[in-house]
């Protein structure tokens, strides 16, 4: 198998998807002065001679939702980005991303990325037929919650999801876990593994309290969704937040949260705000992790073996 040449493929098919849809393809900075707090990200400082720190991008997001409010309506780039991450199957601290961003909303970004993939399996993977033949289901993720587990964690604070996972005799939970902590061992165990993975499926509408840069829906919800493959992770999107004031909150909530953790808190990106006073509803935004959408396409196991000269600690 000559990855190369199979990626080189790969990556001009993607962009002949998005030339062919009216997006114009633009580059933006991959060292940043700040980052954005996510409490489950962790950025990779740099110092460039006595300077610093800065720190690789985890994903372009915060510099390509600046050229929203110059006209830019359609956008994307594949690039790049950079995480702490344990060396696993899925996972690389460096590894391609796809973004894109448009008019509309999270509902219309879900249509927009089956088409992109079965753009790609049209023109590079025909024999795939078990991911155009299906339908793609769209599971709402508080009720396929409850119905698998009988627990709505939406309906719940801390104490009360707590309680509720001790009373079914859920394993692996303890009194540190914070409400995010405990939601995402809930769904990791008992859900991420036991839905149908014989087509592609969406999960929409996640909580508010993971979901930082997405549009509230709700209370306590955003409209945001995840696409997996196989059983992986692929995708994820979102209607975006633009309100630079409620988007201030969440930052501030952030830092707090990677101060009780123990982590590094970051300064707020006051020229990223900025930006967002200026842009006009609805954007909805995309992430793709091209290597594990390359490797899920080829049946692979791991992202090595779709990847060139990954880098190794």
């Amino acid at each position: 198998m000559d990855i190369v040449k199979i990626r080189h493929n790969f990556l001009k098919t993607i962009r002949e998807f998005f030339y062919t849809h009216g997006y114009l393809e633009v580059e933006t900075s991959h060292i940043m002065d700040t980052v954005p707090p996510d409490p489950f990200i962790d950025p990779i400082k740099v110092f460039i001679g006595t300077q610093g720190p800065f720190y690789l991008h985890t994903s372009p997001e915060m510099n390509m939702k600046r050229l929203l409010p110059s006209g830019h309506e359609r956008i994307f780039q594949i690039c790049k980005v950079f995480r702490v991450e344990e060396f696993e199957d899925i996972h690389s601290i460096e590894f391609t991303m796809l973004e894109w961003y448009r008019r509309g909303t999270y509902e219309d970004a879900m249509t927009e990325t089956k088409r992109l993939i079965l753009f790609i399996i049209e023109h590079l993977f025909p024999d795939e037929k078990e991911h155009t033949v299906k339908e793609w289901p769209i599971y709402d993720l508080e009720k396929i919650i409850e119905e698998k587990t009988g627990i709505n964690p939406f309906k719940l604070d801390r104490e009360g999801l707590f309680s509720a996972l001790i009373e079914k005799g859920f394993k692996g939970i303890d009194e540190r876990d914070d409400w995010n902590s405990l939601f995402f061992k809930l769904f990791i165990q008992e859900i991420e593994d036991n839905i149908q993975k014989d087509s592609p499926y969406f999960i929409k509408d996640w909580p508010l309290s993971i979901s930082t840069m997405a549009k509230r829906k709700g209370i306590n919800k955003v409209e945001r969704f995840e696409l997996y493959m196989d059983g992986y992770e692929i995708a994820n999107g979102y209607t975006e937040l633009l309100d630079a004031k409620e988007q201030r909150m969440r930052f501030i909530e952030d830092n707090k949260t990677r101060k009780r953790l123990g982590k590094e808190t970051f300064p707020i990106d006051e020229g990223f705000l900025d930006s967002l006073s200026k842009a006009n509803d609805p954007y909805a935004g995309v992430s793709l992790g091209v290597d594990r959408l390359l490797m899920v396409l080829l049946k692979k196991k791991t992202i090595d073996e779709v990847m060139v000269n990954r880098f190794t600690v």
